[in-house]
């Protein structure tokens, strides 16, 4: 850096850091099984709500009907569990029991029942962000089906 018209150098002033980027994975995984297609995904409803209260402490008092248009059995996992997630975050509901009447690669319907989230009686164990289509598996297994899901808390 030049100053004036002397000529004279100037070292420039030593910044103190303003912020670091770290890489931090914030994520979960979920491993479901069940029977049948059915089975699988009130599963999968019951072990995303799990991990994000306590199950024992929801009662069963209000009921919402889901029907979701799917393109494969893994994009309709992931879409079946943002909408419960949506319904928990915009009425903060929490369910804790699924009933799904039909799933297949065109679509999912399906009943889920719980109850709004009550300051002194219900904890929020896991806030969870969404759920994401990295490494989503939904398969045929051992005489049944099997799903991984990920979870971004």
């Amino acid at each position: 850096m030049i100053c004036g018209s002397s000529n004279e150098r100037v070292k420039p002033k030593k910044r103190k850091k303003r912020f670091e980027i770290l890489d931090h994975t914030a994520d979960i995984g979920l491993v479901v099984y069940g029977e049948d297609l059915k089975t699988l995904f009130e599963n999968a409803g019951e072990a995303f709500f799990d991990l994000i209260t306590d199950l024992k402490k929801v009662r069963q008092k209000e009921e919402r009907e889901i029907e979701l248009k799917g393109e494969s059995l893994e994009r309709l996992m992931v879409d079946w569990l943002n909408e419960l997630l949506y319904l928990h975050d915009v009425e903060t509901l929490l369910f804790k029991r699924f009933g799904v009447e039909a799933v297949g690669n065109e679509g999912l319907r399906a009943k889920a029942w719980g109850e709004p989230f009550q300051e002194g009686v219900h904890i929020i164990k896991t806030g969870v962000k969404a759920v994401t289509h990295h490494q989503i598996q939904v398969k045929r297994e051992d005489g049944g089906w099997r799903a991984r899901v990920i979870v971004d808390l």
